[in-house]
């Protein structure tokens, strides 16, 4: 027997808070869309690159504003590349990709 809609738990983003002092305070991860992460798996160009355009998807404030754009994390990155390689873990973590996958290894 089908299942009914009502049965099925509504899906919902995964996020968290994570305390980054490099930005002065806490910022939300959340994890990648199903168009986010196909359009990941489909883009041109080294793996690597796409960390910026991740964190510009996925690191938000509590308006749920994007922090930077690729182009401020790549500036951002060049002085503080272990706070934002923190942050990108949190953000594969939460969109299911493994490190291999998404460096492209």
């Amino acid at each position: 027997m089908p299942l009914k809609r009502s049965d099925i738990p509504r899906p919902v983003r995964p996020a968290e808070t994570v305390e980054c002092a490099a930005l002065g305070g806490e910022v939300i991860v959340r994890g990648l869309l199903l168009s986010e992460r196909l359009e990941m798996a489909v883009s041109d160009g080294p793996r690597m690159t796409r960390i910026p355009w991740m964190l510009a998807l996925c690191v938000v404030d509590e308006d749920d504003k994007a922090v930077f754009d690729a182009a401020e994390w790549e500036a951002f990155g060049a002085q503080h590349v272990q706070a934002c390689m923190d942050l990108f873990g949190v953000a594969q973590r939460l969109s299911g990709l493994d490190k291999d996958d998404a460096e492209g290894k």
